[in-house]
């Protein structure tokens, strides 16, 4: 992790006014080498680094390729049953592209979309669904860093096997820093919702993980980082925050909410429990323990058991009232969107995005996961105002957030 960076304004044509002379107009290229250095060293994402590069030779000969994200060692995680490999920590950042008009002087409003970006081993960017995580390969347009500018909203993280899929068993990962005030950029902890009953840190640098241990009958449905503390939440609605000395302790009282499924999510600052109601159990994790034949043998199906997840028939809202100490329903997100993803919830302002409804919730349902595409139809939509809930396929208007667009013409 890096410590935060101050915003950054360049200037892409400026005038100035040397000593003794008239103004002068300097061209992009001409720039000092010293003042791009200075630049490059100032800019706060791998996405800024790689538009700025692609102005031109001499800016993008002045700041060399970031080093990836992804240079994290493998991380060692003694998997249980036939896995035996140790996974790789993946890192992918959720942004909001905006499309910036080549007139400056046009009155017409600039398009924004939700998307996720990664990048693969060469450098290049590549684009996911926020939700699906499905890469985007093909587009109706032509992706040209320098027309569209890219604004960081959250980051998510995956733990992946050596070939690229991602662990069963592993529920949720966050990254944090171990020490606010420090200012070691390898001062950083993750944590991991193991088989739904454990949770496990590993620290930067370290040889294994380290279990916190629990209670066994404990089911950890979600875990995210709010104001640089670490929470979590059980399938009760206990919501715990993580302590820097790996304490859990239970932070707000138990919303005893009778829904499947808890999801955290932070909005400007507070903290929501999304409570999600199935139509049927959840699929159990079963270990090596409940998969052994008479010859001890282990039996090829380790894992969740086998049945379909169950479909979410309703949600419920829930925000701590700091002043009572109590939580409270929230009936109306206003113009806010909660997005559920896989490996990161967050939530947008519909007001970021030109045309986008609010007051809704865009998730997917458990088996929605595997194999899913980007034309929307495992994404679901529910919308508080009505409770109702509709596939994206059917609703295009509530399509129009996320990248590919589907009118190029209004581009």
């Amino acid at each position: 992790m890096h410590k935060k960076k101050q915003p950054l304004i360049i200037i892409i044509s400026i005038k100035v006014k040397p000593l003794f002379s008239e103004m002068t107009s300097i061209q992009w290229a001409d720039l000092a080498k010293e003042l791009l250095e200075m630049i490059g060293k100032r800019l706060d994402s791998r996405v800024d680094t790689l538009r700025f590069r692609a102005v031109c030779t001499s800016w993008r000969s002045s700041v060399s390729l970031p080093s990836s994200d992804q240079e994290i060692p493998p991380l060692i995680l003694n998997l249980p049953g036939p896995i035996s490999y140790a996974p790789l920590f993946f890192q992918t950042t959720i942004c909001r592209m905006d499309h910036v008009h080549k007139d400056p002087d046009s009155s017409s409003s600039s398009k924004s979309w939700l998307v996720k970006v990664g990048e693969s081993n060469y450098g290049k960017l590549k684009l996911f669904n926020p939700l699906t995580n499905q890469e985007i390969k093909y587009s109706p347009i032509a992706l040209n860093l320098l027309e569209f500018k890219f604004v960081e909203l959250s980051k998510a993280f995956l733990l992946k096997s050596p070939h690229g899929f991602s662990v069963d068993g592993i529920n949720k990962v966050v990254l944090f820093r171990v020490s606010a005030n420090s200012s070691d950029e390898n001062e950083f902890g993750i944590l991991a919702i193991f088989h739904e009953v454990e949770l496990a840190y590993w620290k930067y640098g370290a040889e294994s993980w380290i279990t916190l241990g629990g209670d066994e009958n404990v089911q950890y449905d979600d875990i995210t980082v709010c104001n640089e503390r670490v929470y979590v939440v059980d399938r009760c609605g206990t919501v715990s925050w993580i302590s820097p000395v790996l304490n859990v302790t239970q932070y707000y009282p138990s919303l005893y909410c009778s829904g499947g499924q808890k999801d955290l999510v932070e909005c400007c600052g507070d903290l929501y429990v999304v409570d999600r109601y199935l139509d049927g159990e959840r699929r159990r994790w079963v270990g090596i323990d409940g998969l052994m034949d008479s010859d001890d043998e282990i039996l090829p199906n380790v894992g969740f058991t086998p049945t379909h997840a169950p479909k979410a028939i309703d949600f419920r809202v829930y925000k701590m009232d700091e002043d009572w100490g109590k939580w409270i329903e929230v009936k109306s997100l206003d113009d806010k969107v909660f997005v559920l993803g896989m490996d990161c919830s967050f939530s947008v302002s519909c007001k970021e995005f030109n045309g986008v409804k609010g007051n809704c919730i865009y998730y997917m349902d458990g088996d929605d996961y595997v194999g899913s595409g980007l034309s929307g139809g495992s994404i679901h939509v529910f919308q508080l105002e009505d409770r109702s809930i509709h596939k994206l396929a059917v609703i295009p208007e509530f399509s129009e957030i996320f990248w590919p667009p589907s009118n190029v013409s209004s581009v």
